[in-house]
């Protein structure tokens, strides 16, 4: 990912968090010479301190399953939100552009033993159905059924060889056209726009 160093994040509590908030990510691999992606739920765990592993699980019919086996290196693209600028919110500048957060994820794939798999979906489900009214436990799943679904599905870890961040905030711009874009943003009202606001607020004060 092209990401100028003004732009990159480096701290890993705040890509940890972001990755965490924005789990539906996008995961690529290569097979027979052409790009995969699968659209899925991936968590970011901890599995001792300091080492951390992205977790989920794709169905054995997808296509994509057959790379994971490969050895390969995978791409786990976590992106979200995004909003365009107008150049109008400048004070001289004429050329618009789009803010947005992006962080894409590079490592190698261990399929999870049954075990793990079943502890995996215990937590998805627990994180998930946490804001239900009537919270489904995974051990409210008739084990037949249950069963029947693990068959179908292929857990993985992966690990985090590599992180590219860009986290691309309006950094280059002065305070007066750098407040004017988070004020318009606000203004506009809508949730993209929004979180941009609020994560470009966080990033420097008002003089």
């Amino acid at each position: 990912m092209y990401a100028p160093k003004l732009h990159q994040e480096k701290d890993w509590d705040t890509i940890a968090a972001f990755l965490r908030q924005h789990s539906f990510a996008l995961l690529v691999s290569i097979k027979d010479g052409l790009p995969l992606g699968t659209h899925l739920p991936v968590e970011l765990e901890e599995k001792k301190p300091g080492e951390f592993v992205l977790r989920g699980h794709i169905a054995k019919a997808n296509d994509q399953a057959e790379t994971f086996v490969s050895g390969q290196t995978f791409m786990a693209v976590f992106m979200d939100p995004h909003a365009y600028i107008s150049s109008s919110w400048y004070a001289k500048d004429k050329i618009p552009t789009w803010n947005y957060i992006a962080v894409h994820v590079y490592g190698t794939l261990r399929i999870l033993a049954e075990e793990e798999l079943v502890q995996s979906l215990t937590r998805l489900m627990k994180r998930y159905e946490a804001g239900s009214r009537q919270p489904v436990d995974i051990s409210d799943i008739p084990e037949k059924e249950l069963q029947n679904n693990l068959k179908a599905i292929l857990g993985f870890e992966m690990s985090l060889d590599r992180i590219d961040t860009r986290f691309k905030l309006s950094q280059n711009k002065q305070d007066h056209d750098y407040f004017s874009v988070v004020d318009h943003l606000k203004e506009q009202g809508e949730d993209h726009g929004l979180r941009i606001a609020a994560e470009m607020e966080k990033r420097r004060e008002r003089k």
